[in-house]
């Protein structure tokens, strides 16, 4: 009886046992719910049951593939590790609330964040949150932000400290605090060559014109870039960031462009958020090599600017270089030096931005370009300084019938006023076969050289469509067709005095009218500003008009020896005769000239009438020798020769061998050469 009452109570022992295991078991497995339920009445988070796991021993919470969602936070990590801390040891067991939390770590996390909508509480369960390898996705920012590790961690007065970085081929970290009463987020983002293109598909720059700036298969971009940039958020605000960036080499290639650079610098950044157009920025690139095909290039060479954004407030570039296609010459800008400055951060004042750049334009000369561009207007001007027409300029050289290509010149242009001045150093002009020239080119040479040995072309310009350089082609070739066509014009209006091609003699005399003795004086004038330029002068006689002035002067000749005959008075003593008396001598010369023709009695006509026919008769059918006239031209071109002067040795004289003009003035024709 003894032997079996002993194997009953081991049996009991046993079933104690058993039974103690299974309330274990169930009591263990109660325990994981528990803790599940507690967190939910703690936090509001219901956390699957699914891959969960409670270690009471620990108080160590592991899971997978949890998902959590908070007012504007959304984040799913594929495992979860924390600890939970009870009053008791034995807290878990019998459901007590968790005090903290404690070692937390999330893996392959994936958070979402919409700054707009985040309502973020101070933490009251743990201290401090530590994520490994997640991803970051913000609303506003197009692409994900990847970080090795995220960590949180509770302060006092209300912060939590935050620190994010990555290493891991795009290097970026981020270090701040979160004032949760504020809502307010301050830190500093460091950026350690951090790939460009890596940044641009981040955040929305617009500096390229593709969608969603995204790159197409043909097209690249390289380049780093390194900052640090102190960062502040709240929702009134927004986000602000400010600081400085560099970069290094690096190349773009889009859409036929072609842009490689060696340094660049973003200083003074402020960049806003909720306001993006009152970001600003100071931009300065160095080593740059822009190459723009025929299809960007825009209206001219000299109006392409840089297509900066209205927030950069300066703009320096330094030993760069530009090359623009144009057909098989393109314009290349070497040494490209210069800087544009915003003048005013408000209104419209804002679009308005002053520039200044000097380049060695290849094949061609220096240019200085300096402008004010406010909005789409773009007021300039620039000086190309010795130059030559060579290059992309070569098919602008045939102007009035010669190929002017290897000339050296200085050109010169203001928008504002639409003039400009060519000034020609240099001539190269060889007539173009086929082409009929309008003039000497010496003479055009001759007509634009002023005293200083400079040949000054001035022009102005029409508003049109076409291209600069073709609308100054065209205003130069209209100028100098004007020039040639009608050089006193031209005399005129350079010298600012009055100048004809002809000088008025006085009829039957030497000497000039008043008005061409001033023009003759503003001729000399202007061979003094004009040295390489001479006049021809054709000394002419008019037979109409010269020929009655001439018969008047013998007659008067004739009259004064016929008085001193019939008188005392020798004929050089005589100043003038009587009216009466020359009355008579008129009457008698015509009688005794006119020997079967009287005068009419005196009752029939006038003493005046009867002088008047007989003097008309006189002057119409006094001889005519043709050494008068030749006497007169000879005496007309040695008055000119005296008058000439100085300027003799620019002026011309002979004496015209031409046809008897009948009716036409008394004049000597000037001609230029």
């Amino acid at each position: 009886m003894r032997k079996v009452g002993g194997f009953q109570f081991v049996g009991l022992l046993g079933l104690l046992f058993l039974g103690g295991l299974s309330i274990s078991g169930w009591w263990f497995a109660r325990v994981s719910d528990r803790v599940l339920n507690s967190l939910h009445q703690q936090t509001g988070q219901r956390l699957p049951g699914k891959d969960i796991t409670f270690d009471p021993w620990q108080r160590r919470l592991t899971g997978s593939d949890i998902r959590v969602e908070e007012q504007g936070i959304q984040f799913t990590a594929q495992k979860v590790s924390v600890v939970l801390n009870y009053r008791h040891w034995w807290g878990a067991w019998f459901g007590e609330n968790i005090e903290s939390l404690s070692g937390i770590e999330l893996d392959d996390v994936s958070i979402a964040i919409d700054p707009e909508l985040i309502a973020l509480p101070l933490p009251t369960l743990f201290q401090r949150l530590s994520i490994n390898r997640g991803r970051l996705s913000i609303t506003g920012i197009d692409q994900p932000l990847f970080v090795d590790q995220l960590t949180l961690a509770k302060e006092e007065g209300g912060r939590i400290r935050i620190h994010s970085d990555n290493r891991d081929g795009e290097s970026w970290s981020f270090s701040g605090v979160y004032q949760v009463s504020k809502g307010l987020l301050d830190g500093e983002v460091r950026l350690v060559e951090l790939p460009l293109s890596a940044l641009v598909k981040a955040v929305p720059l617009n500096v390229l014109a593709t969608q969603n700036n995204e790159l197409s298969a043909n097209d690249r971009f390289s380049g780093t870039v390194s900052a640090t940039l102190s960062l502040s958020w709240d929702k009134p605000g927004g986000l602000i960031l400010k600081g400085n960036a560099e970069g290094r080499s690096g190349q773009l290639l889009w859409s036929g462009l072609s842009a490689q650079w060696q340094q660049w610098h973003l200083n003074n950044l402020q960049f806003h958020g909720n306001d993006p157009a009152q970001s600003t920025a100071e931009l300065a690139i160095s080593g740059l090599d822009l190459r723009v095909p025929e299809t960007l290039a825009g209206e001219c060479p000299v109006q392409l600017m840089p297509a900066l954004p209205a927030g950069i407030t300066s703009f320096d570039i330094n030993d760069s270089r530009l090359e623009l296609a144009n057909g098989h010459s393109p314009w290349v800008f070497e040494s490209v030096n210069g800087r544009l400055v915003a003048d005013g951060m408000s209104g419209k004042e804002k679009n308005s931005r002053t520039y200044q750049f000097s380049a060695a334009l290849a094949n061609i000369g220096d240019l200085q370009l300096s402008g004010r561009l406010s909005g789409s207007d773009n007021d300039f001007a620039f000086q190309l300084n010795d130059a030559r027409l060579a290059g992309p300029l070569k098919k602008y050289s045939a102007v009035a019938g010669y190929d002017m290509q290897g000339s050296q010149f200085d050109l010169s242009y203001n928008s504002q006023n639409h003039t400009g001045q060519l000034d020609i150093s240099d001539w190269q002009a060889k007539k173009i076969a086929n082409s009929l020239p309008v003039s000497s080119i010496h003479l055009l040479k001759a007509l634009i050289t002023d005293s200083s040995g400079r040949a000054a072309i001035p022009f102005s310009l029409e508003s049109d469509k076409s291209r600069l350089p073709q609308r100054i082609y065209r205003a130069v070739e209209q100028r100098v067709m004007a020039i040639v066509q009608a050089p006193f014009d031209y005399l005129s209006h350079t010298s600012g005095h009055a100048l004809e091609p002809v000088l008025y003699h006085e009829a039957g005399k030497a000497t000039l009218t008043q008005r061409s003795q001033k023009n003759l004086v503003n001729l000399k004038k202007a061979l003094i500003e004009r040295p390489k330029l001479n006049v021809l002068v054709n000394v002419g006689v008019s037979e109409s008009r010269d020929w009655p002035e001439l018969s008047r002067y013998e007659l008067e000749k004739a009259l004064l020896e016929l008085y001193a005959a019939t008188s005392s008075v020798e004929p050089a003593e005589m100043i003038t005769i009587p009216p009466g008396v020359r009355a008579s001598l008129v009457e008698q010369m015509y009688l005794a000239t006119r020997r079967h023709q009287k005068i009419p009695e005196v009752g029939e006509q006038s003493p005046g009438q009867r002088f008047q026919q007989a003097e008309s008769w006189l002057l119409k059918n006094w001889p005519k020798t043709p050494d008068q006239l030749e006497s007169l031209q000879k005496a007309r071109y040695d008055y000119l020769k005296s008058e000439t002067g100085t300027a003799s040795g620019h002026i011309e004289l002979q004496l015209s061998s031409g046809p008897d003009r009948k009716g036409s003035e008394p004049v000597s024709v000037l001609t230029l050469h």
